[in-house]
């Protein structure tokens, strides 16, 4: 019986040493999983996880570049609305000497050249002189320079002083006003003057 028992012992321990193998064996294979499950969980979360940062620095990036041309726009609104101001101010200026001016003795000799350059356009009598009502005392000034036989007008729309004239039979305006040269100027001040954007 002694031999059966050493069998069964030997029997036993075989079982056993198989059993503590199978079970090395299946834990060596559940923590290998549990590796692999553990790499692939933690490249899924970090992988979500850069979605998530990618997508939140996009979100910045578009409220930066939001916000940054919202600043653009209120810096250009703020820099078109100076520029309209000093280019104002400029031209009042200009039209405040250019009265000035209209008030001396000089103006006379301007009026005068102006009735010279009409003589040469129409070269016949029948021009109509537009000037502003201060100037009514220049008229036979005007007349004498012109040459020709002229009726005159008052146009209040003159305020700088100047004359515009035209001729019934050729449909042709001639203009020396103050105000339409000064008008003229503007877009010639804006391009050239340094204040307009590149």
């Amino acid at each position: 019986m002694a031999e059966i028992d050493e069998k069964k012992d030997k029997f036993y321990l075989a079982i056993n040493h198989y059993a503590e193998q199978q079970r090395e064996r299946i834990e060596r294979e559940i923590a290998a999983y549990q590796r692999k499950e553990l790499e692939r969980a933690e490249i899924e979360v970090l992988n979500e996880c850069y979605r998530m940062i990618q997508k939140e620095m996009n979100q910045m990036r578009g409220g930066i570049a939001r916000e940054m041309a919202t600043r653009e726009t209120e810096d250009r609104r703020r820099l078109l609305k100076r520029r309209a101001e000093i280019t104002d101010e400029v031209f009042r200026k200009a039209a405040g000497r250019l009265r000035e001016f209209s008030r001396q003795d000089g103006y006379a000799g301007y009026l005068e050249r102006s009735a010279r350059k009409f003589a040469e356009l129409f070269g016949r009598p029948g021009v109509v002189i537009d000037r502003r009502p201060e100037d009514q005392k220049h008229e036979e000034t005007i007349r004498r320079a012109l040459g020709l036989e002229c009726t005159f007008r008052t146009d209040a729309s003159i305020r700088l002083g100047g004359l515009r004239a035209s001729h019934p039979e050729f449909g042709i305006l001639a203009d020396e006003t103050f105000d339409s040269l000064l008008a003229d100027q503007r877009g010639w001040f804006e391009k050239n003057s340094g204040l307009a954007f590149a």
